[in-house]
């Protein structure tokens, strides 16, 4: 007997820490990107032979890779592979290394037109927290909830599968091994998806994380799963260990992490449980980051017709938490053993309902059982719960299954008054929604149902699904204007409309408890033939079948007698006309190699059998698998290169097969048309004599000569046709340009043109619109353009023309001057070409050399063209000869001064073309000086000369001389008193920026700076001390000029 094994004191669940760098709800250096499907670039890039998506994409051909590769991309993975619902297709994961680049990155590929959106992958916890195992009883939790007389009405069937989607489950446990739902379409290792779900052996579960059929822990720190799926269905009544609320329900088990700490593959195992049509999808985890991606994928789950059941978090908030807080999930909180909210439950108008969460005994690895809390513990208790409601009536929807636990909640307001209208409808109870249930069963159904596609051409057919729930046992279809007109039974064949109109759709069910109608009205719109068809063999009456096409007329693996190696299907009356592409409706693909492959082909008539071979195209295998799904054909669309042309009245339609063993596809067919008065045979075969000598079957023969003996048949083959084909054609200035060249595209000469699409590789505007676009060419190398043109029905061609970019040399010259002396030269040299030519030649030493020497006479403006292949630049700069003459010219600031007595000159405004300054002071002291300004005084009485010489950079001198008078006496100091004599002081301040002046005399002034200009001239100052404040004034020499109430003037040097 199993026996729950409580250890003391121990915390056996585990708290884990987060350390996200960046954004704290999100995953550190991962995104998501949806491509836009729509994009030229992105079919051209990976469909050779179909628009379908092929499963194995190499990133690196997208040309928005290039904006990203410096952040280092670590993996580019698909993350829903194969989806049909335009919801999650095109959606790939990428991991980088620069984590903390995430928003630039984003900012750049959702700028990018093929791309739809971008955004960072939310962080995902388990909804777990520690519990002290003495603090609860042993499965208070079923009994609160009234379980047990729940499974008075009904227990769970193990038809209804509830997906545990976690960071493992044990599925070898005592209590969960009999409960693992078998996959029943798969078999058990042997490396073929049998039941083309796009996963490998998938036989009890999947670990979409690590990409492996390996469900259980990898380690003890992965034990969160074990313990959700044993609470929503632990096998119960067994004899021992614990009873869990879906008591009979199937367990799909989910790993979804390569991490203990976080689910990081969360949303890839909704999923995978989404290919295995999961009734119930469990989430016991979740994040605050929102996510698009996250909420189309839970919506496209939903309408996969699965119930979301998801735990609110344990962060003891308001905030809402993903998935839970998405519209078509069930968000729960958690309860105690006394109906009161569990003191880490999250709460708020956002939850649905409550379930038990505190002190949940349940399975946990190692063959073992604990305790656990968290709304983690809670939703499962939701989920097993749906499970066990769908066991008894499994026709329910949805809506009716949440209707039912909300509606019967136990009401939780009184007993948690700070939390009144935020803890859901309230805590579940089984027995009551069970009840609820009971009263379904009792009701007639509830009639509905959906058309594949309601609008349509004369002789298209519409496949209809019933959306019946309420247990109908009977089904009456009117189809007005169709064929057939009425149907009996559950699931109509196709349906066919051949005239014009719009028309009505009537089913009636009924069960045990009454009768249903549901009639839309003008639901099918038939539009007449436009010239622009798609036409088939194929009628709603018919017969389906599945004839399998392959290696020796072969079922998959095997071979047969009869080794076709053609197959097609036969077109009466339609020609002339065009074909541009057509529609096969493959069912099964199977492939030993990427380079597996059929060609499709077009044949036209010769005598009743197909003929001349007017057109080829090869397709992947690989391709067509991409398209096939577990629930019947996917079409295959094959867009031909150019329209075909055909002369003759029919024409045939097919493919080859090649002889290879293990090589398959299967197409679907319409059978037995010899039970149809008016229709015949269109099916074709060829049978090669080479590969089947003992055959009498060679050659072509209609496929219902040798079968069943009068068996028709016609293959699911929908040719596209028109009178007015499209057809691309560009046409290019230049096919070979330079690096920064305009190139002008021209698609006015393709035929009926109506819309045109351009996507051209190489330019900074990839996506140019209008008939002839211009576009800069800026990518070295071959680049390749596209054009996609319309006629005014949509059907398209495509058209591409190569266009070779060669680089245009960067020319650079090295000028060591720019201004010579006349009679000077200067060394010139060239970089970045190949060649160059100099000009004007005249003055240099060479003209087609890369280092010329220039000896320009005048100033001169010169050229080098540099040529690369075909490419050449221009780089052009201007030598000067300097010719300009200099003038020397100067200010004395005293012509008359006494002995002893300083004078200062200044050339700096006066002087023109100078460079150097050289001064002679005849009896001075100093008696020469160098510089724009200088200071001297002379010792004796007398007249003096001042003589300046000036030079410029080419050597060019000029001079000048003037005088000053230098007196004593009556004219000097000794003619003032004592009173007026002009004493001074003069220096700067600089801790307090200001200049001092100490006077016997008031008087004005003027201060110079080190370049000889006046900065300021009104100054003025007492006698005294006086300070003048100059806080913006440059480090350097001054000159301070004086000028006293009697007409004194002096020059003073200070440093600051």
């Amino acid at each position: 007997m199993k026996r729950v094994t409580l250890i003391s004191i121990m915390l056996v669940c585990t708290l884990f820490s987060f350390s996200q760098t960046i954004h704290s709800n999100y995953l550190d250096g991962e995104i998501w990107i949806k491509l836009n499907e729509n994009s030229l670039q992105y079919r051209s890039l990976n469909f050779e032979g179909s628009e379908n998506k092929h499963p194995k994409i190499d990133y690196k051909q997208f040309d928005f890779i290039k904006l990203i590769d410096k952040y280092t991309i670590q993996s580019f993975e698909e993350s829903f592979p194969n989806a049909k619902q335009p919801l999650i297709k095109n959606v790939f994961r990428i991991k980088f290394q620069e984590i903390s680049e995430v928003d630039r990155i984003i900012e750049v590929l959702s700028a990018h037109p093929n791309i739809e959106y971008a955004e960072k992958i939310p962080l995902l916890k388990n909804t777990l927290v520690p519990n002290d195992t003495y603090y609860q009883s042993y499965q208070w939790s079923l009994p609160q909830v009234n379980a047990e007389t729940a499974w008075d009405i009904s227990t769970g069937n193990s038809s209804i599968k509830v997906a545990i989607v976690d960071d493992a489950v044990e599925t070898t446990h005592d209590d969960l091994s009999s409960v693992i739902y078998t996959n029943t379409g798969e078999i058990p290792n042997n490396g073929i998806d049998d039941d083309n779900n796009g996963y490998v052996d998938d036989y009890r579960g999947y670990d979409v994380a690590n990409d492996d059929t390996d469900p259980d822990p990898d380690g003890p720190s992965y034990g969160h799963g074990t313990h959700v799926a044993g609470i929503s269905g632990a096998a119960t009544n067994n004899g021992g260990g614990v009873a869990s609320i879906g008591n009979g329900v199937s367990i799909i088990p989910v790993k979804a992490t390569n991490s203990a700490s976080v689910v990081s593959h969360g949303y890839e195992g909704i999923y995978y449980a989404m290919s295995l049509n999961a009734d119930v999808i469990n989430m016991s985890w979740g994040g605050s980051g929102y996510s698009t991606t996250a909420e189309n994928l839970i919506n496209a789950a939903y309408n996969n017709g699965s119930i979301l059941v998801a735990a609110a978090g344990n962060d003891d908030v308001s905030t809402v938490f993903y998935p839970a807080g998405f519209s078509n999930v069930i968000a729960v909180a958690s309860t105690d053993n006394s109906d009161n909210k569990s003191s880490f439950s999250n709460y708020g108008s956002w939850i649905d309902v409550s379930a038990p969460g505190s002190g949940i005994v349940s399975t946990v690895i190692g063959n073992s059982y604990d305790y656990k809390s968290g709304t983690s513990m809670a939703s499962p208790m939701v989920a097993g719960l749906a499970g066990l409601i769908l066991s008894h009536n499994s026709g329910l929807t949805q809506s009716e299954v949440k209707d039912c636990i909300l509606n019967t909640a136990a009401d939780l307001n009184a007993l948690n008054p700070s939390y009144s209208g935020e803890l859901g409808a309230g805590r579940i109870d089984a027995l009551a929604a069970m009840n609820c249930v009971d009263a379904t069963l009792a009701n007639p159904p509830n009639t509905d149902f959906l058309a594949d596609i309601t609008t349509i051409t004369e002789g298209q057919n519409v496949n209809y699904t019933d959306l019946t729930s309420g247990n109908p046992t009977s089904w009456t279809w009117t189809f007005s204007g169709g064929t057939p007109g009425t149907f009996t039974g559950q699931n109509p064949p196709a349906i066919t409309y051949n005239t014009a109109g719009t028309y009505n759709v009537t089913l009636e069910t009924s069960n045990a408890y009454g009768t249903d109608t549901e009639t839309k009205t003008a639901y099918i719109n038939v539009n007449a033939l436009s010239g622009c068809d798609t036409i088939s063999n194929t009628i709603a009456s018919d017969a389906n079948s599945i004839y399998t096409f392959g290696p020796g007329n072969g079922y998959i693996f095997g071979d047969n007698l009869l080794k076709f190696k053609y197959v097609a299907d036969r077109f009466s009356s339609y020609g002339p006309t065009n074909v541009t592409g057509a529609v096969f409706n493959f069912v099964e693909a199977s492939y030993t190699s990427s380079a597996s492959k059929i060609t499709i082909k077009v044949w036209e008539d010769a005598g009743g059998e197909p003929g001349t071979n007017v057109y080829s195209k090869d397709v992947l295998i690989e391709d067509i698998a991409a398209n096939i799904t577990s629930t019947g054909f996917f079409p295959t669309n094959i867009n031909f290169d150019s329209p075909v042309n055909i002369s003759t009245n029919d024409f045939f339609v097919g493919f080859e097969m090649y002889d290879v063993h293990g090589d398959t596809v299967v197409l679907s067919s319409s059978s037995d048309l010899s039970s149809d008065p008016g229709r015949s045979n269109s099916a074709f075969s060829f049978v090669d004599p080479a590969n089947n000598p003992q055959s009498t079957l060679t050659g072509w023969n209609e496929i219902g000569s040798f079968i069943n003996g009068g068996f028709e048949a016609a293959l699911h083959i929908y040719p596209r046709i028109t009178a007015n084909p499209p057809l691309a054609n560009i046409t290019a200035s230049s096919t070979s340009v330079c690096s920064g060249e305009a190139v002008q595209f021209d698609a006015s000469s393709s035929s009926n043109l109506a819309t045109v699409e351009w996507a051209i590789n190489g330019t900074a505007t990839p996506y140019p619109t209008g008939v002839n676009p211009s576009v800069i060419m800026s990518r070295v190398g071959n680049n390749r353009a596209y054009l996609l043109v319309r006629n005014s029905c949509g059907f398209s061609s495509l058209d591409s023309l190569d266009i070779t970019v060669d680089e245009t040399p960067n020319v650079a010259v090295d000028v060591p001057q720019y201004v010579i002396c006349p009679g000077g030269s200067v060394s010139l040299t060239a970089t970045g070409a190949g060649s160059y030519v100099w000009s004007p030649a005249g003055s240099l030493s060479c003209s087609n050399c890369p280092n010329p020497v220039a000896t320009p006479t005048t100033t001169t403006t010169y050229s080098v063209v540099g040529t690369s292949g075909s490419c050449s630049s221009v780089s052009s700069f201007t030598i000067e000869v300097d010719s300009s003459p200099v003038n020397a010219d100067f200010e004395i600031d005293n012509n008359t001064v006494c002995v002893g007595e300083s004078i200062n000159v200044n050339a700096a405004n006066l002087s023109t073309g100078a460079q150097s300054y050289s001064w002679t002071f005849t009896g001075g002291t100093p008696n020469t000086a160098i510089g724009a300004l200088a200071t001297t005084s002379f010792s004796s009485t007398g007249t003096y000369n001042v003589q300046l010489e000036v030079e410029n950079a080419c050597g060019v001198t000029d001079d000048i001389t003037k005088s000053v008078t230098v007196v004593d006496g009556g004219g000097c100091t000794n003619a003032l008193t004592d009173e007026n004599k002009d004493l001074y002081k003069i220096y700067f301040n600089s801790a307090d920026n200001e200049l001092v002046i100490m006077s016997n005399l008031k008087g004005q002034a003027y201060l110079i700076n080190p370049a000889g200009q006046i900065i300021s001239d009104n100054l003025t100052f007492d006698k005294g001390e006086n300070k003048l404040a100059l806080p913006n004034l440059a480090k350097g020499m001054y000159i301070l000029k004086t000028n006293n109430i009697h007409g004194q003037v002096r020059s003073f040097k200070f440093i600051k």
